[in-house]
């Protein structure tokens, strides 16, 4: 039987949608079926052992297998009898799935706090800080090339050139990375990158030249956003909550906006703008590999 070609991150990402949807929401069985059929050999031909998945895809390959235990089962149709049994299967996970939730939000909450503690040290240091968000992704044209190994070099060549703290990453006093997969967008990370005030300005261009930087290291697979463009920076200025860009000690108000900005990398309620859908946890990962690190003095 064949299968439509899906990439690595959204046919992880539409089975943990599909996985929640099973036990937490309210889905029609017939919807299932559909959804089995398209993502059951998929997963079986892409799963890999040495890569650590969340809860929601080992419950979803362990269920299916239970199903599907034959040796022929990859000519096997999902319908309605096998389809009700890989549910009552699944059942059996949603306590694993709930607290490996719930960890992930304490974890998430500890680095918040660990952060917001961070930057108010670095503000006793410095009078003005300058900071600049960049989001790093890759080319819709491009994502079905990526896996999760793929990401894992690119960040590693980009974490080399902002421990060098040259060119574009020179007098650097902080950054935090934060790595996130979408539904839709795929694999993608914030970075918050914190320079010297007193030896940095012009944020809207270090912005562009670290996404350029980005583009390089992925060789044109990656592209980015620069959340210090004028453009963007605009309605938050208007309405006084401008959190990046040159942040001066004495203004109490802007250093509150930028420790809110900064925050938003390890806030646990992010949702995906295009499902409106709090997944954006990467969902695969190798072993030992972070989705949040900071490094602040």
């Amino acid at each position: 039987m064949s299968y439509p070609r899906i990439h690595q991150s959204k046919l992880i990402s539409t089975i943990d949608l599909l996985v929640r949807d099973i036990l937490f929401g309210d889905i029609d069985i017939s919807h299932v079926s559909v959804q089995l059929s398209k993502l059951y050999l998929p997963l079986l031909d892409n799963y890999d052992p040495a890569l650590k998945y969340m809860p929601t895809i080992k419950a979803f390959k362990k269920s299916t297998e239970k199903v599907m235990a034959h040796p022929h089962s990859r000519n096997h149709r999902w319908g309605y009898y096998n389809t009700v049994q890989f549910i009552n299967y699944l059942g059996n996970h949603e306590a694993l799935i709930t607290d490996e939730d719930t960890k992930l939000n304490k974890q998430e909450k500890s680095n918040s706090k660990s952060l917001e503690a961070d930057l108010r040290i670095s503000f006793k240091k410095h009078s003005r800080l300058l900071f600049v968000r960049v989001d790093l992704f890759y080319l819709k044209d491009t994502m079905h090339f990526i896996t999760i190994e793929d990401l894992h070099r690119h960040l590693k060549k980009l974490r080399q050139f902002i421990g060098n703290k040259k060119t574009c990453f020179k007098d650097l006093v902080g950054h935090a990375i934060a790595i996130e997969q979408g539904h839709e967008h795929g694999y993608h990370c914030h970075v918050l990158l914190i320079y010297n005030g007193a030896k940095r300005q012009r944020d809207w261009y270090l912005g562009r030249v670290v996404g350029e930087k980005w583009v390089s290291i992925t060789e044109d697979l990656g592209s980015y956003y620069n959340c210090n463009n004028y453009d963007y920076k605009r309605p938050y200025e208007e309405s006084g909550t401008l959190g990046i860009g040159m942040i001066y000690r004495h203004d109490e108000q802007a250093v509150e906006n930028a420790i809110r900005t900064a925050l938003y990398l390890t806030d646990p309620n992010k949702t995906d703008r295009y499902t409106d859908r709090l997944d954006q946890h990467l969902k695969i990962k190798l072993p030992k590999m972070k989705t949040f690190t900071r490094s602040i003095t």
